[in-house]
């Protein structure tokens, strides 16, 4: 028999991605009853853990529509709440490469949506300033738009650093619980049904990704539909024989920005990614013409690149309204009030969180939330100690402290068993081989995880007090172990 939790909420967030967990951050500054619903066993699961991180400017989006008014809101945002959630964020800028007459004109325009868009700092650039700028560039390009303003992050840190400064501020977070029922009371108020729990608010936001239209459904909306747009990618070794320094993209097409070679935060390279509507919600399989297609698109910008430097390959499904002009669907439900879609959240879906955020702060206090500042509040989280980044006098100090740090458990990128354990105690901790992976990037390097992982499951088994069979790799029903090997 499922459980009622009693407590009347303000708000419910549906959906524990890049976008909800935007909402409940920028909720969280207010004295209201806020809690998130989220269907896997961790926060970022879906389209977040599979994005590029490139923290668009809004150059691209067009004129007019609900991207080119909160992309451009939203990366601004990015520099200052990576300063007060310790987050990293890594300042690149972007090309946009041109290759023919026709290109250049499509930079022109770009550029020309930049300015109507409010975004400084966009230029466009000769073939001599772009091989300066980049010398392993295709000697074939005419030219490019260079935007300087573009930076990089790591969407699922960004996601797990808005949902921790959510709790601590009082936000409840439910994990491993799974919509599958909403009605509308008699009191106007919102019932519920998880697959464990029952809850009882006064406003939804549906932030589901891939899966808001059937959430919306529950609640008997049907207006519009998602269709996901599957993107395979792949990640590259640090050490590219031809390296970058800036975000790479061809000139785009209507659906997508094409192939990019991006520079990440800590180090790595992605390739990424194709565009290809599904209709399998739940199919993240790569295929070999999709990574083909990758690697063309990588030596069409870079023609050296090096097909053995690839050490990975994932794939990702984007949230995409059909027949929405490729736009975000944000709005009040025009046929179940208090009802808030956050809906069709693709390109530039991360970029634009923070400005999707507060836009759905004004749909609630249009819709008759009355939004006070919450009394000591509380704007700052402090991220996790990163053990490479540290000097060695910095090292040493740690050491001292708690001598788990003096332990490398991942050789590829110098993981302490000092981090897996805090990573696993942290506000919102791993409680899979892959959460912790996803925090301490341990397993992220060349060998993947080949000397490493089954240290990691020891930690992960001592630290939650679980057989190690008993550990999963990452989604339900994923042991990592299915028995001794030997007695």
């Amino acid at each position: 028999m499922k459980a009622e939790n009693q407590k009347l909420y303000d708000v419910i967030v549906i959906g524990g991605g890049i976008t909800g967990t935007g909402i409940i951050h920028e909720l969280a500054k207010y004295d209201i009853d806020v809690a998130l619903l989220e269907r896997k066993n961790d926060i970022g699961m879906g389209a977040t853990k599979g994005n590029g991180g490139v923290v668009h400017p809004g150059y691209d989006p067009h004129p007019g529509t609900l991207k080119a008014k909160l992309n451009p809101r939203g990366a601004r945002m990015y520099p200052q709440l990576a300063k007060d959630l310790d987050f990293n964020i890594r300042h690149t800028g972007t090309l946009v490469v041109a290759y023919s007459e026709q290109d250049l004109k499509k930079v022109d325009e770009l550029c020309d949506n930049a300015r109507i868009n409010g975004v400084e700092q966009v230029e466009r650039i000769d073939a001599a300033q772009l091989q300066n700028r980049e010398p392993n560039i295709n000697k074939k390009a005419l030219g490019a738009l260079l935007a300087h303003t573009t930076t990089m992050i790591d969407p699922f840190e960004v996601a797990v650093a808005f949902a921790e400064n959510a709790k601590v501020n009082g936000t409840d977070i439910f994990l491993e619980s799974e919509v599958t029922g909403i009605s509308k009371d008699a009191d106007g108020n919102f019932t519920v049904q998880t697959n464990h729990d029952t809850y009882r608010t006064r406003y939804i936001v549906d932030a589901a990704g891939i899966y808001a239209d059937d959430v919306a459904a529950m609640a008997g909306i049907h207006e519009y539909k998602i269709q996901g747009r599957h993107g395979n990618l792949c990640v590259v070794d640090k050490n590219l024989p031809t390296p970058i320094h800036t975000v790479m993209f061809p000139c785009p097409s209507p659906d997508t920005k094409g192939i990019a070679l991006i520079p990440m935060p800590h180090g790595n390279y992605i390739i990424g990614s194709t565009a290809t509507m599904r209709t399998d919600k739940e199919d993240t399989s790569n295929d070999a013409k999709g990574i083909q297609d990758l690697l063309n698109g990588a030596h069409h910008l870079i023609p050296g690149f090096d097909d053995g430097s690839v050490i990975r390959t994932f794939a990702g499904q984007r949230p995409v309204a059909l027949n929405n002009d490729n736009d975000f669907w944000i709005c009040e439900s025009e046929t179940v009030p208090h009802f808030i879609h956050a809906a069709g959240i693709q390109s530039p879906g991360a970029a634009s969180s923070p400005g999707i955020a507060e836009y759905v702060r004004d749909l609630l206090a249009d819709a008759g939330l009355d939004l006070k500042p919450r009394p000591g509040y509380n704007k700052y989280r402090k991220a996790p100690v990163d053990f490479s980044e540290c000097t060695d006098e910095e090292k040493d100090q740690i050491i001292a402290q708690d001598p788990r740090y003096g332990q490398i458990v991942c050789r590829c990128e110098t993981v302490t068993e000092g981090e897996i354990v805090a990573a696993i105690h942290q506000t919102l901790g791993a409680r899979t081989v892959e959460g912790v992976k996803r925090r301490t990037r341990a397993g992220m390097g060349r060998c993947q995880s080949g000397f490493c992982q089954f240290k990691v499951m020891k930690i992960l088994a001592r630290e939650l007090g679980i057989p190690e069979e008993e550990v999963k790799f990452e989604e339900d029903h994923s042991p990592v172990l299915f028995g001794p090997v030997k007695k």
